[in-house]
């Protein structure tokens, strides 16, 4: 009934059946199908119970026709009430040798053989073919019996025979080898005590109700009345299937042509006779039918009729005498078609006859009806669901219902302990523009959602900023210490029929000039933060991080399983789920690369906020070429640190000058890197001249070309090199033309060879470096405080932070996902809540800028490509951190608890089918993990205009044992 077509082809079968119904009542009378009539939702119950009590007495009223009387229909009733009650029906088939006949059979052509003397015929010869043929007879019987059962019927008194039948057939056969098996005997049972329960043992009028107040009554078709119901006409249905087929394959036995041509025209699957289960309403209806009207206008047709509800009020459901009008016509038309097949079958005990015939015809009837039962019910649920589509305008989907649920937590949370989405600027301080920005962001899969572009996660954050300090490995050997704002985050999930409509990635984008190192991994104890991956992010990179989610049983789901296993198996089953707990712990670190290069370069703070040039050279030769950190810093371990007026002096140095030992080291050895280039360049090309002497001449007429070529270019190359500053960014932004030169002349081993004529122009052109005692620029503000040795200075003070007052020791996250298990167990009766582990996905993607003028290109990142940026951001962070001797102070730590509240069905399924409002489970779900994270109790989370709401909804989290958080 879920697919459109169904639905439209039943209810086309209902129009149809609806013209019949019209000529059974009176003119003026003008049911409708119950789409089409307004009424409550109360009247859906009433239908239900009406249909299914109508079902039920079809049933009746067909085992009449088997032979079973009104007292034994009530027999079966009393059995009910403390026994199981069968319905079996037996046939047996025996195959008998009967004799052997022998005929002979002339062939019609004539052979004529003609005999002639001189030409002329004198004679002819006639001849013909006579076959003698042999014939086997046999007997075919099949014996039917109806039975009903008391349990298994072993007592003569516990069996009631509604039918009994014999058929036999004589079957010729051209050898002696029997047709069919000596003998065979098949049965097929079901179990009819719903049925006989549900007959009225004085008048044998369905009594079947629907218990509203049950607490698994959901909706008028999901309820246990109904699911029980369902299983009945389901085993009716397969019963009826499985005997008529039986009865078939017999009756096409009959060798006898005529009496099998008319077995098969007789109809038997003509579905002419009206089923009397439609859900039918009538408008203007006020009141409910008396025991009186109905007797006054029942019929004799029928053995079983319905009697009215017990609460029926102003229903305006399809009066009870027009249901009883509809069984005594399914009755007449059901014994009519009856008296058809025995007028045009032979009778007796012939198979193939009008026996098989009827029963084959009742047997497909009460298949119909149940399968028109089963199409009914699901009518009156599929109603819901029009309604609630038309009151909606659209099938909600999970995407739909995740944007739902932002809106609602923004109405339901106060201010300061609202979800806020998981997308952060990588900045030192707010008066820093941000490097970067890192979000959890998901993306719309399947229909729904307010937008197809990936959005930021929504997450309750709590704030630290003053937690104690943590650390993280690089190598056995080097351990890293960091301190910095702490993020614990919580998101909960919503998953609907295994579908959760998004997909989660972690995006870490880079600006212009910028970088970053991001590292992903698990929280292994209060003070260890252990990175699976990690990367450098820069300049304009864009990193995109696929997260696969996985969720592992709730506590109760996982009490039940265990609840039955040996002691040594739970204590296995609890150890390894304590590890899946602490594997729902995400950890995202991000650490700003400037200001740990500051620090360990002995630089004052924002020295290398405006240096773009010094900090891409330093980037370079700390990650390409691994140059140890002490070849390029400021040395003043062993200098004295003065001040003069307003200006910082370490080690006899200002900021500046410290800034400018620093510039003349990464100088100095960018001159050796290049150096070393041009020797290996130059004996690489001294390799091939000796490996192949006749490209010498060519070499040497390229050389004299490009002599001309560079005597042409060199006043523009010479103002190029003038006009370029060392460390200044309008320098970085012109795009450089290529020096070429000559070859070099030849020198003797170990001379360096000559500086490029632009690095000759630089060198003479370069002013004289200032002395320590010369004047110097105004120092910015921030360079104003005192400065100490690496060695010596203090962790720099935050400002202010969301946890004041809190205690020294921080809190350790690795008992954040026991607190929210044992919440879990008491506040989520359902078990519905799964916490959920984040794991990166195998295949990454990375947006990449080579040049400012080149297009930005997009490449898969695979496990070896994964390792490789590892490395490569281990490799720095020994470098920044001289191998963990220098602490990160600036870095920050998102630690993400993930939880999924799991639904069996869709998002209109749950609401119609289950009757449950999916929003205040998923409410009382996030208002648990939330009061986890901020440790305050629920109360305290909301606004105050939905306490009662939700106190209502949820009354187990505002107990008072609820409220401690």
């Amino acid at each position: 009934m879920a697919q459109p077509l169904a639905i439209l082809r039943f209810e086309a079968s209902m129009q149809k059946a609806l013209e019949r119904v019209r000529a059974v009542l009176e003119a003026e009378r003008a049911p409708r199908l119950a789409h089409d009539v307004h009424h409550q939702y109360s009247d859906k119950y009433i239908l239900a119970e009406c249909i299914t009590n109508t079902a039920a007495a079809s049933q009746a009223n067909c085992l009449s026709t088997f032979g079973a009387s009104a007292d034994q229909l009530r027999q079966l009733a009393v059995w009910a009430e403390k026994s199981v009650v069968v319905l079996r029906f037996d046939m047996k088939e025996t195959c008998t040798y009967l004799r052997k006949e022998t005929r002979e059979q002339e062939d019609p052509t004539k052979h004529v053989v003609e005999a002639s003397v001189g030409g002329v015929i004198r004679g002819a010869l006639t001849s013909k073919v006579v076959t003698k043929i042999e014939e086997h007879f046999w007997k075919f019987e099949a014996v039917y019996e109806l039975v009903a059962l008391r349990g298994v019927g072993a007592k003569e008194e516990d069996q009631i025979r509604f039918m009994s039948h014999t058929a036999h057939a004589q079957v010729k056969t051209s050898t002696d080898a029997t047709p069919y098996p000596a003998f065979a005997s098949t049965s097929f049972e079901v179990n009819i005590s719903w049925l006989a329960k549900h007959l009225g043992r004085d008048n044998l009028s369905p009594g079947f109700r629907i218990d509203r107040a049950d607490a698994s009554c959901h909706t008028p078709r999901r309820n246990k009345e109904i699911d029980q119901a369902t299983a009945h006409f389901g085993d009716f249905q397969r019963w009826c299937s499985q005997v008529q087929q039986a009865l078939s394959r017999v009756a096409r036995v009959q060798p006898e042509s005529s009496i099998r041509s008319s077995f098969e025209a007789a109809g038997l699957n003509d579905f002419s006779i009206l089923t009397p289960v439609l859900p039918l309403l009538e408008e203007g209806r006020s009141h409910c039918p008396t025991a009186e009207s109905i007797a006054a206008t029942s019929g004799s047709e029928s053995v079983s009729q319905i009697s009215p509800p017990e609460k029926c009020g102003d229903s305006i459901v399809f009066a009870v005498p027009d249901f009883n009008r509809l069984l005594d016509e399914e009755s007449r038309l059901l014994r009519a078609k009856h008296t058809q097949l025995a007028e045009a079958l032979p009778g007796g005990d012939s198979l193939g006859a009008a026996f098989e015939a009827k029963f084959i015809v009742t047997m497909a009837h009460c298949h119909a009806v149940c399968q028109q039962w089963m199409e009914a019910c699901d009518y009156v649920e599929q109603m819901l669901r029009q309604q609630l589509v038309a009151a909606i305008g659209k099938e909600v989907s999970p995407a739909d219902f995740a944007q739902y649920m932002q809106f609602h937590n923004r109405k339901v949370f106060n201010d300061a302990y609202a979800p806020t989405p998981f997308c952060f600027a990588v900045r030192r301080s707010d008066c820093h523009s941000p490097e970067g920005t890192v979000s959890i962001e998901e993306e719309v899969v399947g229909p729904g959602g307010d937008s197809n572009i990936a959005a930021p996660i929504w997450t309750l954050a709590a704030r630290s900023t003053h937690a104690p300090a943590m650390c993280f490995p690089i190598s056995s050997s080097t351990n890293i210490s960091f301190g910095g704002d702490r993020y614990l985050h919580a998101w909960l999930s919503h998953n609907f029929s295994g579908h959760s409509g998004a997909k989660l990635a972690l995006s870490a984008k880079a600006r212009q000039f910028s970088s970053m190192l991001v590292l992903i991994g698990r929280i292994a104890s209060a003070t260890t933060f252990d990175p699976k991956y990690a990367a450098i992010v820069q300049n304009k990179d864009e990193l995109t991080i696929p997260l696969d989610l996985s969720t592992i049983p709730a506590p109760k789901e996982f009490k039940d399983a265990i609840e039955s296993l040996s002691p040594e198996q739970q204590e296995f089953a609890k150890a390894f789920r304590a590890m899946q707990l602490e594997s729902t712990l995400f950890g995202v670190l991000i650490i700003p690369i400037k200001p740990q290069l500051e620090k360990v370069l002995n630089l004052a703070d924002d020295s290398l906020t405006k240096e773009i040039k010094l900090t891409q050279d330093l980037m370079q030769l700390f990650i390409t070429y691994q140059i140890p950190s002490d070849l390029l810093s400021y040395d003043a371990a062993s200098a004295s640190t003065a001040a003069s007026g307003d200006v910082e002096v370490v080690g006899g140095a200002t900021p500046q000058e410290r800034l400018q030992e620093v510039r003349r080291h990464v100088k100095a050895m960018q001159d050796m890197i290049e150096q070393s280039k041009q020797e290996e360049i130059h004996d690489r090309v001294q390799q091939a001249s000796f490996a192949a002497p006749q490209l010498l001449l060519r070499a040497t007429e390229e050389s004299e070309h490009m002599d001309f070529m560079c005597a042409a270019a060199a006043p523009r190359e010479e103002l190029r090199c003038a006009d370029m500053p060392l460390a200044g960014a309008p320098g970085m932004l012109r795009k450089k033309a290529s020096n070429r030169a000559a070859p070099a002349p030849p020198r003797a081993p170990g001379c360096p060879p000559p500086p490029p004529p632009c690095m000759q122009q630089q060198q003479q052109q370069q002013p004289p470096q200032p002395s320590a005692t010369a004047s110097q620029p105004p120092p910015r503000p921030q360079e104003t405080h005192q400065q100490q040795s690496p060695l010596e200075q203090p962790q720099q003070q935050v400002g202010a932070s969301d946890d004041v007052g809190e205690p020294s020791t921080g809190r350790d996250y690795t008992q954040v996902p026991v607190e929210m298990d044992a919440r879990f167990e008491k506040f989520d009766p359902d078990a519905r809540l799964r916490p959920t582990i984040i794991t990166p996905g195998s295949l990454w993607k990375k947006r990449a800028q080579k040049a400012l003028l080149a297009q930005p290109i997009e490449t898969s990142l695979v496990s070896d490509e994964q390792k490789h940026l590892k490395d490569a951001a281990f490799d720095l962070l020994d470098a920044l951190t001289k191998s963990g001797a220098l602490p990160i102070e600036h870095a920050s730590l998102h630690v993400v608890v993930a939880a999924t509240h799991c639904f069996d069905l869709t998002v209109m399924e749950t609401v119609i089918q289950q009757n449950t409002n999916p929003i205040e489970k998923v409410e009382r779900s996030t208002l648990i993990m939330a009061s986890t994270v901020h440790q305050r109790p629920p109360a305290a989370l909301v606004r105050d205009v939905q306490l009662h709401r939700i106190n209502a909804a949820s009354p187990g989290l505002f107990l008072e044992d609820g409220d401690a958080a």
